[in-house]
């Protein structure tokens, strides 16, 4: 009988896939940890080099043109909801980086509901609108120098900003 993965028994060299463990580190530590599961190992090992990422073939994001705007405030999904107050917020604001937590403060509105709103919004995006060739309606900067993942900002330049107060202010009231 086989050992089970993950007991003091299995933890000698992999027998098959089902003795590894998928993790998901960053690219510039993959050479530290692979020296340090050769000294846990205690066998020479090579020493792989970190992946290259793939570019994205997205285009960066680009000012949307007021009818795909409009076309995109028809939406009535909650995240529709949330990611129309986040550029409302955006556009009071032209210019200025938020990061999610300030989003959400301003927003009164929970980190994760304002994270899973930004999600949701590059699956519309992609799904129902020109990705490729808009890219989103907002732009994601991330803040450089903080060595941070959660460094990541929202934004609106000036024109956009513009244009989806245009398209808010032309709304039908319901």
């Amino acid at each position: 009988m086989a050992p089970r993965p993950g007991t003091s028994a299995a933890r000698g060299a992999p027998t098959d896939a089902d003795d590894l463990v998928h993790l998901a580190v960053p690219a510039e530590y993959v050479s530290h940890i692979a020296r340090l599961i050769e000294e846990l190992d205690q066998r020479p090992r090579p020493i792989p080099k970190p992946a290259r990422r793939a570019r994205s073939t997205a285009r960066a994001a680009k000012e949307w043109p007021v009818e795909e705007l409009r076309r995109f405030a028809q939406g009535r999904s909650r995240t529709h909801q949330t990611v129309f107050a986040i550029l409302d917020l955006l556009a009071e604001h032209p210019g200025e980086t938020m990061s999610v937590g300030d989003l959400a403060a301003r927003l009164g509105s929970p980190v994760d509901k304002v994270i899973g709103a930004l999600g949701g919004l590059t699956r519309i995006v992609k799904a129902y609108h020109d990705y490729p060739r808009w890219g989103l309606p907002l732009q994601r900067m991330a803040r450089t120098g903080s060595g941070r993942s959660g460094a990541v900002g929202y934004q609106l330049p000036a024109e956009q900003a513009r244009r989806w107060r245009l398209v808010r202010r032309d709304r039908p009231e319901s």
